[in-house]
């Protein structure tokens, strides 16, 4: 009859460690799984919004986080008028227009990804919730550990830092538009993804905005990085008071 061998110490301490990965493994997945689920929940623009209130609320009310940087370059009031839009747009949907385009493409979501005047989490609770979740922002007012204080014509990034950069509806705020477009080429690794939203208005404020009215203006300003244009919204060939620009293009250095 066989006997059997006794276990050795290597033996036993081969099996702890083999139960001590698939431990963690299995925590991994676990982890994964939460994170999946809660993204999913974020991308229901109740819950972003509710999730977007709270953290607000803690950061801004509780903790009294809020920062404001007022640099030159900018139209007149463009901060204030930003503080006074702030409660309005949190968890604000508008943002999806930009996103959803984005998440159709095949893109690695650990790629590094820039949100420029997000205003308050909303716009990155929803690149979460597409999946994205090596996010940062910038902007001139800042309560959240998510989005640093920065100035769009000068960030506070290395060159070539981010591979998908978004820059929803902030351009027309700049006196130097070709400057902010120029800035965010340099924070923009070589064959990355920017995406841009204007809002074109008959009645634009010129003390807030410098109107831009055409995919082909915003465009121009980035040239001559533009490489391939992924996905645009040009006005409409019937006349309207308003309207959404929107374009995504990769770049080349």
């Amino acid at each position: 009859m066989e006997q059997t061998k006794p276990a050795t110490a290597t033996s036993v301490h081969e099996h702890a460690l083999l139960k001590k990965v698939l431990r963690t493994l299995h925590l991994w997945e676990f982890g994964y799984h939460v994170r999946e689920f809660f993204c999913q929940l974020l991308r229901v623009d109740y819950i972003r919004r509710l999730v977007d209130i709270v953290r607000y609320l803690y950061y801004a009310g509780l903790l009294r986080r809020m920062r404001i940087l007022e640099p030159d370059g900018l139209r007149v009031d463009a901060v204030k008028h930003n503080m006074a839009q702030m409660r309005k747009w949190m968890g604000v949907s508008r943002s999806n227009h930009l996103l959803y385009p984005l998440s159709a493409l095949h893109l690695s979501k650990a790629s590094p990804v820039l949100s420029i005047g997000p205003r308050t989490e909303g716009e990155i609770l929803n690149l979460m919730a597409m999946g994205f979740h090596n996010v940062r922002a910038v902007d001139l007012i800042s309560y959240s550990p998510w989005v640093d204080l920065g100035d769009m014509h000068a960030m506070p990034y290395k060159d070539h830092e981010f591979a998908i950069v978004i820059m929803g509806w902030v351009l027309a705020y700049s006196l130097t538009q070709e400057k902010a477009a120029q800035e965010v080429i340099r924070v923009t690794r070589n064959g990355g993804i920017i995406v841009v939203g204007v809002q074109y208005h008959t009645k634009t404020l010129k003390q807030f905005y410098k109107k831009l009215e055409s995919v082909q203006e915003i465009l121009a300003l980035f040239a001559p990085h533009v490489d391939r244009v992924l996905f645009s919204q040009d006005l409409p060939d019937h006349p309207c008071t308003k309207w959404e620009l929107m374009v995504m293009f990769s770049i080349k250095k």
